[in-house]
């Protein structure tokens, strides 16, 4: 008699052994989701960082920056008309849309001579 097939012991090791490593495995790869999320997120703050730096570069005297130490504020759709930035941004994190009216603050260091810039209301973590 010819046996071709598996017997049922041999499938329940196989599906135990499947198991095993899907149980191992999983939250490994969701771990390596969220950080690769985060790091999109990060990358996406630096390069509306990165806009905020050549609109300034272009218009710096129109901005009429001084020593106080007030920020001036960039909102994402003033970047987004100039051409700095492409048109719709979605956060990696929530995938929600990102609000064209949040601000990149912009503040003139006099003691470097030199820009700080900070990205508002983009949540990364």
């Amino acid at each position: 008699m010819n046996k071709k097939g598996f017997t049922l012991i041999e499938v329940i090791m196989v599906i135990a052994i499947i198991a095993i490593l899907s149980l191992i495995l999983i939250p490994n790869v969701m771990v390596l989701i969220d950080k690769n999320k985060e790091r999109s997120c990060e990358k996406m703050i630096d390069n509306i960082e990165s806009a905020a730096k050549m609109y300034v570069n272009q218009n710096k005297y129109e901005l009429d920056f001084d020593c106080s130490g007030t920020p001036k504020e960039i909102t994402l759709k003033t970047l987004v008309d100039a051409g700095y930035l492409g048109g719709e941004l979605v956060n990696p994190i929530n995938k929600e849309e990102i609000s064209l009216e949040s601000k990149v603050l912009v503040t003139y260091d006099c003691s470097v001579k030199g820009f700080k810039y900070k990205v508002n209301n983009i949540n990364c973590n």
